[in-house]
């Protein structure tokens, strides 16, 4: 029970954002506009008159009211004179210069810091031993079991915190989550810091969905035949999430958006971590013959980038076909994310027989096999090359892909080029 009742203590508390590389020279501007904020994610009113803050370099300095009210010539209604943190508010604690009156070098106040946020400062003339990059911080109390940190203190392995950029601050996360290396990010306001107020990568959220991650297999169709369309929704922002929908429609009277009857299918999104992607598949049941223009549309209303939620791909359905198809006709495998990898469609004249598909180069020297002798059991498929060779990557050049289809001793060849760029 005691282990429990620590662990909410410490979820009550929280490190919110740190300001440690303040803008302008060290020289001319010191430490005076470094800050800690803090916040009370609680329905509680917490006191801090009890509590420490380290930076691990100094003894600990202990937090005490702001006394100084020339402060409140800017900021008239800051709460100063105090330790009392009102429920779900934020306290910053700045350092004692702050206010001075020596702006040599520039930047003085230069904070927008919100009514009623609670001011502080330490015993000391620094915060710490003055705050450093790369310098960790415990917030705690001897009178409470609560303690909160920044930059996790405790792991001396995972290079963190780090430099986060001249005059910007790094910001937690999500506030449900720990002192853990990915819930850290350098602010995303335009002034670099959001201190006194939510963070600015709180709601840090942006979903994509673009053309060169869409697939069709086959990547031609034949009239007659079914479509499958494999989606890779990517996640740019700082935040998982698994609220959102994928639309995809036949924009039959290419207005860019999706009408009445244009719907294939709308899909509810699986989770996607942050700076990570998710794969969604579809079908396209006997699309008629001729272009067709395919609209992918992210419906996600915390999104804070929509111009890339929305991307078309053509697709090409055709009356005949041959054996062997081969797409996009150059492809550039550098994992950029962009025709990394060749799409070889095949169709057979019946199931069962044995497939081999081969790669050789101009001069007819076999480079690679892609399948060998195998046993088809379906009369089409859809295989990928990544433009390796026997023996490693090959050069950038034009290759041949080989088909040859054994069924009842009658066999089938077809071929056709690829052009490698690397």
């Amino acid at each position: 029970m005691a282990v429990l009742l620590f662990l909410w203590a410490q979820s009550q508390l929280l490190i919110t954002e740190v300001m440690s590389n303040v803008r302008g020279s060290e020289q001319t501007c010191g430490d005076r506009n470094e800050y800690i904020e803090i916040y009370n994610n609680s329905p509680d009113t917490i006191d801090l008159a009890s509590y420490f803050i380290t930076d691990f370099d100094v003894i600990p300095d202990e937090l005490h009211p702001w006394e100084n009210e020339s402060i409140l010539v800017k900021y008239p209604n800051v709460r100063i004179h105090s330790t009392i943190l009102y429920p779900y508010s934020y306290a910053l604690i700045l350092d004692r210069e702050y206010v001075s009156s020596d702006t040599s070098g520039g930047h003085g106040q230069l904070y927008d810091i919100p009514d009623s946020t609670l001011i502080m400062t330490t015993d000391d003339t620094t915060i710490g031993d003055g705050l450093a990059n790369s310098d960790p911080l415990l917030l705690f109390s001897e009178m409470q079991a609560c303690t909160t940190s920044f930059g996790t203190p405790f792991d001396s392995l995972d290079c963190f915190p780090s430099d986060p950029g001249d005059g910007i601050s790094w910001e937690r996360i999500d506030i449900q989550i720990g002192d853990e290396i990915n819930n850290w990010y350098p602010s995303l306001d335009p002034d670099g810091c959001t201190p006194g107020r939510e963070n600015s990568t709180t709601q840090a959220f942006d979903l994509a969905v673009e053309e060169n991650s869409i697939f069709y297999i086959p990547a031609i169709v034949k009239k007659g035949e079914d479509l499958r369309i494999q989606i890779w929704v990517k996640n740019y922002g700082l935040r998982p999430t698994d609220d959102y929908d994928l639309a995809v429609f036949d924009d039959i009277n290419n207005d860019r958006m999706y009408q009445s009857g244009e719907l294939l299918s709308r899909m509810q999104g699986v989770l996607i971590n942050a700076f990570d992607s998710t794969l969604l598949i579809c079908e396209y049941k006997h699309p008629s013959q001729g272009k067709h223009s395919i609209g992918f549309q992210v419906e996600f209303l915390l999104d804070k980038k929509m111009e890339n939620n929305i991307t078309f791909k053509e697709l090409l359905v055709v009356n005949d076909i041959s054996e062997l198809a081969v797409n996009p006709a150059i492809f550039t495998p550098d994992n950029d994310g962009q025709d990394d990898l060749l799409q070889i469609d095949y169709r057979l004249p019946q199931a069962g027989g044995s497939l081999t598909i081969l790669i050789y180069d101009t001069r007819g020297k076999l480079v690679q096999y892609i399948v060998k002798k195998e046993e088809c059991m379906i009369d089409q498929g859809t295989i990928f090359w990544d433009g390796m060779g026997l023996h490693g990557p090959l050069m950038s050049g034009m290759y041949i892909v080989y088909l040859e289809y054994e069924f009842n001793h009658r066999l089938t060849r077809a071929k056709k080029m690829a052009v490698l760029a690397r």
